[in-house]
């Protein structure tokens, strides 16, 4: 075989094995948008949880009651999460006022000074919280393996949207404007 025949083949093992572990059940998820179609229910209550965060603050979802929650669930070593993460800091300043956004790290994947250490570079600057046990990104995902993960939250706590899979910064900004009831 030549050099341009292997590189061809570890491309698509390569593209094989993270397709599979992002979008690991395609039934729950639409590959073109990364929409949830049924992992979680949508229009039900938020589950609630109490994290530290990296600078040691307890956060919880209860204390947030009455504001719109971007939740998003990220790891350094998820590639799409490395390419959301500037986004999502756009979405957290755009909405700085009226929109709570919260990084949920999953710190059971991977270690928590990695994490910051990537959110640093980054200038991440909403609150970013350790998920230990990974017991909330279970609660949000029905036990199932996407990454990223995002909900959306509205001001009466309720889960208005889930996106599994990468996220386009419209789509964030759509169903965050969704979440605080704007309707354009």
């Amino acid at each position: 075989m030549n050099s341009k025949a292997i590189i061809g083949i570890g491309i698509v093992i390569v593209l094989v094995v993270l397709g599979f572990f992002v979008f690991r059940d395609s039934r729950s998820v639409s590959q073109s948008t990364g929409e949830s179609t049924s992992p979680r229910p949508v229009s039900e209550q938020a589950p609630d949880f109490s994290l530290e965060s990296f600078e040691g603050e307890i956060v919880s979802l209860a204390n947030q009651q009455g504001k719109a929650v971007f939740v998003d669930f990220w790891a350094a070593w998820c590639p799409f999460c490395v390419e959301e993460m500037t986004e999502i800091e756009k979405i957290s300043q755009e909405f700085k006022e009226e929109l709570v956004v919260l990084g949920i790290h999953r710190s059971e994947t991977e270690d928590i000074e990695t994490g910051s250490k990537f959110a640093k570079e980054r200038g991440v600057t909403y609150p970013l919280l350790k998920d230990t046990d990974g017991s909330v990104y279970k609660a949000y995902t029905g036990g199932r393996n996407f990454m990223p993960t995002a909900a959306f939250i509205n001001k009466e706590g309720k889960v208005i949207k889930f996106l599994y899979g990468p996220k386009t910064q419209d789509q964030m900004r759509q169903y965050a404007r969704e979440a605080l009831g704007q309707t354009n």
